[in-house]
């Protein structure tokens, strides 16, 4: 299997969402919301209370093990502490099981879902290591595919349905310039599904990539499993 280096909290939901949301702006009062808005910007852990346990199934697919690395199915777990205001959360977190467990966090006095840190720096760190690249060109390419990318209406299942629900789908790579290097990943979809029905708001996270017929090269897909109080 290969390995990528430890998630540093330094690099965590602030810091990623930051670079994320740099140049993109605010779309909180329109209708149809920018995706900044309602994957960075909205308080997104405020209904949480102190022990909540919010729990994600994990699972990878890869289609080449020898490029992409091996398929494999995990958890990725969060609890919610108090932070030092009474708006922010200290979020701990198990980032996968056993043999694959990697550090990743806590962190300090956030109102987001630190989720969407850790699925994306997991991603770019596995590209990068695929491509043995520099992480930073691939965070670039998300952001600009985010940075002008509006919310879709949704349908929440398992959620209260009057709640609304929204889904964010961008394919950052798909004019890369490097694409005929990039074994088919310049077809990665990332899409992103949020409401204020769930706990922590995100209840999914899927990025794929698949060749011309449909069948699926690489995807990482997570998703809500429950909370434990």
């Amino acid at each position: 299997m290969r390995t990528f280096r430890p998630l540093s909290c330094a690099f965590g939901a602030t810091a990623f969402g930051l670079a994320l949301l740099a140049g993109a702006a605010s779309g909180a009062q329109e209708p149809q919301p920018d995706a900044a808005d309602i994957l960075f910007e909205r308080p997104q852990l405020q209904a949480l209370k102190l022990g909540d346990n919010l729990n994600y199934s994990y699972s990878f697919h890869s289609a080449d093990e020898k490029i992409f690395g091996p398929s494999f199915d995990d958890k990725i777990a969060l609890t919610i502490d108090k932070g030092d205001a009474p708006d922010k959360k200290r979020v701990d977190v198990e980032l996968f099981s056993a043999e694959r467990r990697r550090a990743a966090g806590p962190f300090d006095d956030i109102s987001g879902n630190p989720l969407l840190s850790l699925v994306l720096e997991e991603n770019l760190q596995r590209l990068a290591s695929i491509f043995q690249s520099n992480p930073r060109y691939m965070k670039t390419a998300i952001r600009m595919a985010l940075r002008n990318a509006k919310a879709s209406p949704d349908q929440a299942d398992g959620f209260d349905a009057a709640a609304p629900a929204w889904k964010v789908e961008v394919a950052p790579f798909v004019n890369d310039p490097n694409k005929a290097r990039m074994h088919g990943l310049d077809t990665l979809t990332y899409r992103f599904r949020v409401s204020a029905a769930a706990p922590g708001e995100i209840y999914e996270i899927d990025i794929a990539a698949r060749d011309p017929s449909g069948a699926v090269l690489f995807e990482e897909t997570v998703r809500y499993a429950g909370k434990k109080p």
